[in-house]
């Protein structure tokens, strides 16, 4: 049996989901019979080919609840503000916005994994003094080494 069902990609906390036809027993992942369009719920937009919809539809092909409620919308919806995108403008406010929030992202966890990286190397320093022996003192120049 075929299923019109959302498939996950894209990036942690950026999710970005394709509209696929693919068999009922097939994982998420698994590979589609075909991929109508996209859906990405940060930027709010929605993008599928309608008539490929329907055709799948008419075919037997049964959508999931949430595939259902995104194909009664129109394709290139505005979810947010409620009015029709015609423009396919390559970088919007939205996409602006969720590439800063991207991009702090980013900032924070090198951030945190720069400074566990410092703490160990300073544990690991700490450590090796408290374990080394002690050193005698180089000997000064022109004198002979001492001989234990």
């Amino acid at each position: 049996m075929l299923r019109i069902r959302l498939q996950r990609y894209g990036k942690k906390r950026a999710p970005v989901y394709r509209i696929s036809v693919i068999e009922k027993a097939q994982k998420r992942e698994g590979k589609p019979v075909e991929i109508l369009g996209f859906y990405d719920p940060i930027a709010k937009l929605l993008v599928y080919n309608t008539e490929r919809a329907k055709y799948w539809q008419s075919v037997g092909a049964q959508p999931t609840e949430t595939a259902k409620f995104l194909l009664s919308k129109d394709p290139n919806h505005d979810l947010a503000n409620g009015h029709f995108k015609f423009e396919a403008a390559p970088r919007s406010e939205k996409e602006k916005i969720r590439a800063e929030i991207l991009k702090q992202s980013t900032k924070n966890t090198k951030a945190k994994k720069k400074h566990a990286e410092a703490a160990a190397a300073a544990k690991a320093a700490e450590a090796e003094a408290a374990n080394a022996p002690a050193e005698e003192a180089p000997a000064a120049e022109g004198e002979a080494p001492a001989e234990a």
